[in-house]
């Protein structure tokens, strides 16, 4: 399930840490709309099984502050989860129209709501373009730090593969594990940024790719992401 989320600003001036911001406009809005949905995502360390990516008009970037061309921006969020996707719908719903708080600088409204249809993959090569940047995280358990890999580190795709396999395996079962490791992850331009996510810097992966693999995967990541902390906004593609 696919939506596009028209969003009015009080100010051109959100913080460069904007993601967040949004997280707390769907916590608002599932908290009213599904108070027990809103305790099984948000009160543990709970796996979100949804994307999201903002598209920023024309964005400058001033340190902590992004200044826009427009008090506006869009909001798209996808999730591989049908019932999942209805709660986020009801969600923002439930606050559309009403104004939030974004920031101590700013505000927000949700405006408008739409479906968006979605398209079958149906062929085992697709290119495709980040919408949010793919973030390849490696956690360690004992020390609780983790440790971020862009796309043309050596270790980038190992990690990714893992970390896709423990996401999918309750999903689709053991079997998913040989699809996985058969993915073929091939770069058209990928560059490397830094994003700023709850305070935490984060090296991630931006651009275009191919990638070669059963089409039931494809269609897996481009309605529910690829890659970690696709909850916090990350991982989000669509095909070019």
């Amino acid at each position: 399930m696919r939506l596009k989320i028209s969003c009015e600003l009080a100010s051109n001036k959100i913080p460069a840490d904007y993601r967040r911001k949004v997280v707390s406009v769907m916590k608002a809005g599932l908290s009213k709309s599904n108070e027990a949905k809103y305790k099984e995502m948000y009160s543990g360390n709970k796996q979100k099984n949804f994307t999201f990516s903002v598209y920023l008009p024309k964005p400058k970037f001033n340190g902590a502050i992004i200044e826009l061309e427009k008090k506006k921006i869009v909001i798209n969020f996808a999730t591989a989860d049908a019932e999942l996707g209805i709660n986020y719908y009801n969600a923002l719903m439930n606050v559309r129209d009403k104004l939030l708080p974004f920031s101590t600088m700013n505000q927000i409204r949700v405006i408008n709501i739409q479906i968006v249809k979605e398209e079958q993959i149906v062929t085992e090569r697709m290119a495709f373009k980040t919408l949010s940047p793919i973030v390849c995280r490696d956690h360690n358990k004992e020390t609780k730090k983790d440790w971020f890999y862009w796309w043309e580190e050596e270790d980038f795709e190992a990690i990714l593969k893992r970390n896709l396999y423990f996401q999918l395996r309750d999903k689709f079962g053991e079997y998913v594990k040989s699809d996985i490791e058969a993915l073929e992850f091939r770069e058209v331009a990928i560059k490397k940024t830094v994003v700023i996510c709850y305070n935490l810097h984060v090296a991630c992966s931006l651009g275009k790719f191919e990638l070669i693999g059963q089409p039931y995967l494809l269609n897996h990541f481009v309605q529910g992401g690829i890659g970690s902390m696709r909850g916090m906004g990350f991982g989000m593609i669509e095909v070019i």
